[in-house]
């Protein structure tokens, strides 16, 4: 016990949070899917990746096997968007710093763009480590932090790994990522974060134990996630 929590205190000092080795396995297909995510997220505002997103970019890819078998249970791209807006995201815009300086016609992302070309990537990095550290009488302020971007998503890829494994599949693709987000959705939201990620979590106005969003948009649509999962698991023809 005491080894294993010296050892999440250094992967957490250097910035390490396992799920690396995880990307390395996503196939092109779950790359896609997950740069899809991202998109959904910024385009609706909010800070970081979480389940329901991961579902987006999953439809949004379309052309995956996890897409089809989500059309046939009567899900469509239009119909999630209209459904999270109803249920309520995991994370809401109000609590992103970026989009508040966008409705001021000050792009962050352009801003980092700029910043890189003139000091490169690894200087912007180390300086934005730099703040996220400061204590807040030194000017330091809560904001999502490159971790925090895939943060609550971040149980679902372990998950989806698990199943890879237990399939005996090398890579991660759409099918495993869709599981991995069903198995997630079960719980509450912040089962299993550390105390640290809920902190972090917490200065950006996220509230832990409420159900997930994708089960209740699931629930909205009608969409039995337990037969949802028994159909995904079930051998393709």
């Amino acid at each position: 016990m005491i080894r294993r929590r010296v050892t999440r205190l250094l992967w957490a000092a250097i910035g390490d949070d396992r799920v690396g080795p995880i990307w390395d396995r996503f196939n092109d297909e779950a790359r896609e899917v997950q740069r899809l995510a991202y998109i959904e997220a910024r385009e609706q505002g909010h800070p970081c990746i979480a389940d329901e997103h991961v579902l987006l970019g999953l439809l949004r890819h379309a052309t995956n096997p996890a897409a089809a078998l989500l059309r046939t249970h009567g899900l469509d791209l239009a119909a999630a968007r209209a459904d999270l807006i109803a249920v309520g995201p995991t994370l809401g815009p109000r609590a992103d710093p970026a989009a508040a300086l966008r409705s001021l016609g000050i792009d962050v992302e352009q801003i980092r763009q700029r910043m890189e070309t003139t000091f490169g990537t690894d200087a912007v990095n180390a300086a934005e480590r730099r703040v996220r550290r400061r204590p807040w009488w030194r000017g330091g302020h809560p904001q999502p932090s490159p971790l925090c971007v895939y943060l609550l998503a971040k149980r679902a890829y372990h998950f989806a790994a698990e199943y890879a494994d237990q399939r005996g599949d090398a890579q991660i693709g759409p099918q495993h990522l869709l599981y991995g987000i069903l198995r997630d959705a079960r719980d509450p939201l912040g089962t299993q974060l550390s105390r640290r990620s809920r902190t972090t979590l917490a200065r950006l106005g996220w509230a832990a134990d409420r159900p997930n969003p994708l089960r209740l948009l699931l629930q909205r649509r009608g969409v039995d996630l337990a037969r949802l999962v028994t159909d995904l698991a079930a051998p393709q023809s």
